[in-house]
């Protein structure tokens, strides 16, 4: 079973489950994603798509964690979010973070030099950044993100802006 959230008038699949705040065609549940627990079962869901949705949560690692209650281990979890250097990431007002492809590690529960990691664990399974139409610019981009991600993001990002960040991350229980 496919859980798409935040699905508005597009659902992924037209068999998944849609969550979204605004009733619309294809939303199954309406329901405010910043109010917890979701009226959602536990273990439940395969798959769960979330596609320019997590920008405009309040509490990002709060609504991973119910994506984790949700979903049964090993579910295939899919994130679409603008990057913090795409303009679309600041065009609109209702975004209340700005990510990194790196904001993602967080995540995986490994525990950081100054906190521990949330106990809701993700794996990475593939993470890439998506960039524009402009050939010889955009390109440039591409290639620097792809030697290394982490250089991108520190030294080369306002230079070469991406689009958006593609996360595919598996659930670990």
């Amino acid at each position: 079973m496919t859980l798409d959230i935040g699905c508005g008038t597009r659902k992924i699949e037209s068999d998944a489950i849609g969550i979204d705040a605004a009733p619309a065609p294809g939303v199954d549940i309406v329901w405010n994603l910043d109010e917890y627990p979701w009226p959602l079962e536990d273990n439940r869901f395969d798959r769960v798509y979330m596609s320019h949705i997590v920008e405009h949560l309040r509490d990002i690692p709060r609504a991973m964690a119910e994506v984790h209650r949700v979903a049964r281990a090993g579910a295939q979890v899919f994130i679409v979010t603008p990057h913090f250097s795409s303009h679309n990431s600041y065009a609109d007002p209702t975004h209340k973070a700005h990510l990194a492809a790196a904001s993602f590690d967080h995540l995986t529960g490994r525990d950081f030099a100054t906190f521990l990691g949330p106990a809701a664990r993700f794996d990475i399974v593939e993470r890439e950044l998506t960039f524009g139409g402009n050939f010889v610019l955009d390109n440039l981009g591409r290639l620097l993100a792809h030697r290394s991600l982490a250089w991108y993001e520190r030294h080369a990002a306002w230079w070469f802006p991406a689009l958006d960040i593609r996360v595919q991350m598996r659930v670990v229980k």
